[in-house]
């Protein structure tokens, strides 16, 4: 238990170095700190031709993390979840991630911190965020240990918080609001990203408490993609949050036959009754959002994408192409071809050069559209065969 308080008293100190000046500020960066609160929209010309904004909901089980890897390349981590495979080193390993310029532990519960210490272990990192709290958990003990031992750079996450971005981009913490909670679900940071006139919300496990707090606020919560609160629970997402958010797509991270039953068929519906397109990870894995700041594109592990937020689809040659961005808004639509692709678990229709298509064990191959049209089949909305 010492160790336990000595940890936290060294956490405790860095928190108030940081608020009184004591620590590096970011005024030498070349990122620029973002400090408006609540403007879903931007002036089209801070986005032109910045790049494609990528936002991974990663597969980790009954937990929570979630990478960000902005059009420099510059990164964000936002929980670390169970330690399931080391799920989420693998996935920043995969992306060639090797510095974390923003780490948000939204909350100390350990479905979201528990490859935390790896991964500050492992990784340079920039800012580390976290909310004022405490607990007495080993992986919480060992993750203020590991900051502590390689002085990173700590900011407390509360509403009113800004996070350092690259130009261009938005990013505020509107939550917790409060300083007093009885569940530390409620301490969790919430984190509104704004990109043009795209926008993504992040909970943790907010609950309704902290949800109606952000409401009373009155911070603009509007978004296009929602990550539930508390992996779909009932305690969360309540319908005045809902209501304000007014998501089109809604991702759950949750694990499959979790003993919690999320998400909670309360919470499901009330996403149905509003036509909010939802994604459970256990479902579709890894989920990927892709912005060029009008549209966002979402692909699956299984395969599926969706038809883009905007008028103008991001087009396949861009997503392959992180690069080439001078085409972002056009529908380069690729030559028919003779022969097209089914997914035969989603039924949806692809052209054979699809970016969507799906495992080579769940397609089926049609010579026509109308062969495949007369066994159910509907056109993929990313390709449009």
């Amino acid at each position: 238990m010492n160790k336990i308080k000595n940890s936290f008293i060294l956490f405790i100190t860095a928190l108030v170095l940081c608020l009184t000046g004591c620590l590096p500020n970011d005024s030498d960066s070349d990122i620029s700190v973002v400090s408006n609160v609540g403007d879903k929209n931007s002036n089209s010309s801070d986005i032109k031709n910045t790049g494609l904004l990528n936002i991974y909901y990663v597969n980790v089980g009954q937990a929570d993390s979630i990478i960000i890897q902005f059009p420099d390349k510059s990164s964000m981590l936002i929980d670390a979840g169970e330690t399931i495979n080391n799920a989420v080193i693998n996935k920043i390993d995969e992306l060639g991630i090797t510095k974390l310029d923003t780490v948000v532990a939204t909350h100390p519960h350990n479905d979201h911190i528990s490859e935390m210490p790896s991964v500050l272990k492992k990784y340079e990192i920039g800012n580390f965020y976290l909310p004022k709290v405490s607990h007495t958990s080993n992986v919480f003990e060992t993750m203020i240990d590991i900051v502590s031992e390689k002085s990173i750079n700590v900011k407390e996450a509360k509403a009113g918080e800004t996070i350092t971005v690259p130009e261009g981009f938005k990013c505020d913490i509107i939550a917790p609001c409060g300083n007093n909670y009885s569940s530390l679900n409620d301490w969790s940071a919430v984190i509104r990203l704004v990109y043009g006139n795209t926008s993504f919300l992040f909970t943790g496990d907010a609950e309704e408490l902290s949800e109606r707090e952000i409401l009373e606020k009155g911070y603009n919560v509007s978004a296009d993609i929602l990550k539930l609160g508390h992996h779909g629970s009932s305690t969360s997402t309540c319908n005045d949050f809902l209501d304000a958010v007014n998501p089109k797509y809604a991702i759950v991270s949750a694990g499959k036959d979790n003993s919690y039953g999320h998400p909670h068929k309360e919470t499901i519906s009330k996403l149905n009754e509003k036509n909010i397109q939802t994604f459970i990870t256990y479902d579709c894995g890894t989920v990927t959002a892709t912005s060029d700041g009008n549209n966002i594109y979402i692909k699956t592990e299984s395969g599926e994408a969706t038809e883009s937020v905007g008028k103008n689809e991001i087009s396949n040659n861009t997503l392959n192409d992180t690069n080439n961005t001078s085409d972002i808004n056009k529908n380069n639509k690729a030559e028919e071809k003779t022969n097209y692709i089914g997914n035969v678990k989603s039924k949806k229709l692809h052209r054979e050069n699809c970016i969507s298509l799906p495992e080579e064990k769940n397609r089926i191959v049609f010579d026509t559209k109308e062969k495949a049209y007369e066994q159910g089949y509907s056109n993929c909305l990313n390709c449009n065969p």
